[in-house]
């Protein structure tokens, strides 16, 4: 999951600060596949909270992520829960370079993990599968499906289109006749 010693350290701080706010969240990018089996590069950490934050969530949010390190704008949370933005940002002051990207979702599954002592929460691997072939990172979830063995697939279905769902179905093809000719050779 984690890329070099400031990225992990700047991962434990960020959940450290989640942790603390009650506010429901789950990592999901890089971290999540990374939880999953496939670790690679990223300049960011993107998470996914529950989207309907009061005021007092707000500051609370803002005041754990600088008391760790980390630089929002309440403005910027605010507009992000008020729907005139799909996310909002925080920076991490130590690392000069590393990003938070947050998106509020109403509801999204999540599991959780224990590392070093500390609670993780990561989005669920079929809800995670889902948003790459949204988004169009086919070569990623195909990554993902040839690693993870078991799954339900409805899961990952319900937040398809159909366009969406074919291309699932192809997905899962692939992997099958990737996996099948590597048993052959073997």
């Amino acid at each position: 999951m984690a890329k070099s010693a400031s990225y992990s350290e700047a991962l434990h701080r960020l959940v450290v600060a989640l942790n603390g706010t009650g506010i429901r969240y789950a990592l999901t990018g890089a971290a999540a596949v990374g939880y999953y089996g496939i670790p690679r590069t990223s300049m960011d950490i993107d998470v996914v909270m529950r989207g309907n934050l009061s005021d007092a969530q707000i500051e609370t949010l803002a005041t754990a992520l600088s008391k760790n390190g980390f630089t929002a704008s309440k403005k910027e949370i605010h507009r992000a829960v008020d729907g005139s933005e799909v996310k909002f940002q925080a920076f991490d002051d130590r690392s000069g370079y590393l990003r938070i990207d947050m998106f509020l979702e109403k509801s999204f599954g999540r599991v959780s993990t224990r590392i070093d002592g500390l609670t993780l929460w990561f989005r669920t691997f079929e809800e995670l599968l889902a948003k790459k072939i949204q988004y169009g990172d086919l070569e990623e979830a195909k990554l993902l499906l040839r690693r993870r063995g078991r799954f339900q697939k409805d899961k990952i279905s319900r937040f398809l289109n159909s366009k969406q769902k074919t291309e699932l179905d192809r997905l899962l093809k692939q992997a099958k006749a990737e996996e099948d000719s590597t048993l052959r050779s073997l």
